[in-house]
């Protein structure tokens, strides 16, 4: 009797004890305990209503005839008198049995209970772990990074705007409109000079680099770049041979000038010869007109023919203008510098490109990120896609975004701290690029006007870790996560990053130079501060 009353309180003990649980329990934890606690309930039930009939059963009192209750006390009472005539050995064996009984079910309930403390403590020992992890990813260039308080606040920055940037965006879209209308008015009259020759087709001109952007980092505006795509000549077609440039990230390629058959036009139209399939002797004139070298169209020669004819044509349409006109000579495009009675002057840039396939992508004369060609050697660009993918951002933008503004302020800052210094490691180009990569990463919705300090320091703390990194991604190549509005061909999507930032890591000087312009600028941002908050 004495052994079940200790069971009884034991199991007692054990159910009314609090689990040693956090509070902090997962629900599968939360469930495994309800469920343990109706299964104790259950027993310590089944045990109460056992404790009383035996209770009741060694009650005295008169004997009755024997019922099925009756027979089982006294089967019960017979066991108990046998086990007090056992010896003292026996007793206090099967006392120390019943104690390890009571000892291992007592063990056994707990540890279902101590388990969940520690599977709690681990989650959430996992879960600070995440946060913490969340955090270093806020803070990392892949995001927004937490805004640092010293930095210049939006009411310096848009001084800062005004004072030397105001003046570039009040005009830009118009200005832009008006080259457009200039440049292609000059290829009308290049088509008429150059109809029925064996020279290269000039299409209109697309509008690249930052001013058709929707940013410049000049006051004045001066610099306007457009891509003029060239066409075949009648007889010929084009191949485009692209390849890695030596020792240089970019890649260039060769077009090489091939003749084609075109006798049924000959026969049908008349407009055009069959240079395959006619004497050499008797073409010599027309094939002067092909600006190659060993077959493969000449970037030099292309260009000071193009300059040359830009000219004629300006000499077609000039009384349609109030300006005056220049071409100026130079190796990979024709500059064109227009001169107002006003003082006011303006410069176009004019570069050649020859498009690879139906992609947007051109084999150009001179690209918008890229050095200087020479002979046959025609650079990769991706100046249209980049040209679209601004555009597309500004029409999905809150109204008064800042995101060229950022772009603006930085290269400005730039340009003015480091006017003179050639070979400049850290090119406008690098920060372009971050600033697109933040635009797919950081929601458009928070490019608002009110963000333009957050998203400027965004900006920097992105380039920092590219620099300490020494890895920073070119926007288009082997970027899965563009739009599809975004004309990039499924290979260019497909293919490995190209990190702008390689030669860093193989060049310590360069790296240190790259380090030092970076400073530079960030100097200048701190200088933007009012002296008062400091």
């Amino acid at each position: 009797m004495a052994v079940g009353s200790l069971l009884f309180l034991a199991v007692l003990a054990i159910v009314h004890h609090p689990l040693m649980v956090s509070d902090k329990q997962d629900p599968a934890t939360v469930q495994r305990a309800r469920q343990q606690e109706q299964r104790l309930a259950l027993e310590m039930t089944r045990l109460q209503l056992e404790f009383e009939q035996r209770n009741q059963e060694e009650r005295p009192g008169p004997r009755q005839s024997l019922g099925p209750n009756q027979s089982q006390g006294e089967e019960a009472a017979t066991a108990l008198r046998v086990v007090a005539e056992q010896g003292s050995d026996d007793v206090a064996w099967d006392g120390w049995h019943w104690g390890v009984l009571v000892i291992t079910l007592l063990f056994e309930l707990c540890r279902p209970s101590m388990e969940p403390e520690s599977s709690c403590d681990s989650s959430s020992e996992d879960a600070s772990s995440e946060e913490e992890e969340e955090d270093e990813a806020e803070a990392a260039p892949g995001g927004s990074c937490p805004r640092h308080p010293d930095f210049p606040d939006r009411a310096a920055l848009e001084h800062f705007y005004e004072q030397h940037l105001q003046g570039v965006s009040a005009d830009l879209a118009s200005t832009c409109e008006f080259v457009v209308g200039l440049v292609n008015s000059l290829l009308e009259a290049c088509r008429v000079l150059t109809y029925q020759t064996f020279l290269p087709q000039l299409e209109n001109c697309i509008g690249v680099a930052s001013a058709f952007e929707g940013w410049c980092p000049h006051r004045d505006a001066k610099a306007y770049r457009v891509l003029v795509p060239l066409l075949p000549p009648k007889g010929h077609s084009f191949r485009l041979e692209l390849e890695n440039a030596a020792g240089t990230l970019e890649k260039h390629g060769h077009v090489l000038v091939e003749l084609e058959c075109v006798c049924k036009r000959e026969k049908l139209l008349g407009d055009v010869l069959c240079l395959l399939h006619h004497a050499e002797e008797d073409l010599s004139d027309n094939k002067q007109g092909l600006l190659c070298t060993s077959s493969h169209l000449d970037v030099g020669k292309t260009i000071l023919w193009f300059h040359r004819l830009v000219g004629k044509a300006w000499a077609l349409v000039a009384h349609n203008y109030s300006f005056q006109l220049t071409a100026q000579p130079s190796a990979s495009s024709c500059k064109l510098r227009l001169a107002y009675e006003s003082g006011r002057a303006l410069s176009i840039e004019i570069i050649l490109g020859v498009q690879w396939g139906d992609s947007l992508v051109f084999l150009a004369s001179h690209g918008a990120e890229t050095g200087h060609p020479s002979s046959t050697v025609w650079l990769e660009t991706f100046a249209v896609q980049e040209m679209l993918f601004f555009q597309l951002v500004s029409r999905h933008a809150p109204q008064d975004r800042c995101h060229l503004k950022c772009l603006q302020i930085l290269t400005h800052l730039k340009e003015c701290r480091l006017p003179t210094l050639e070979n400049r490691i850290l090119t406008t180009y690098h920060f372009k690029t971050a600033l697109m990569h933040l635009l797919l990463l950081v929601p458009l919705s928070e490019w608002g006007p009110e963000q333009l300090a957050q998203r400027l320091q965004d900006i920097l703390s992105f380039l920092r870790r590219g620099l300490e990194e020494k890895r920073l991604y070119h926007f288009l190549i082997g970027n899965s996560a563009l739009s599809s509005q975004i004309p990039v061909t499924k290979a260019c999507r497909n293919a490995e990053p190209l990190n702008l930032f390689q030669h860093l890591a193989l060049e310590p000087a360069a790296h240190a130079q790259a380090t030092s312009e970076f400073l530079e600028v960030m100097e200048q941002v701190w200088a933007l501060v009012p002296q008062r908050s400091r």
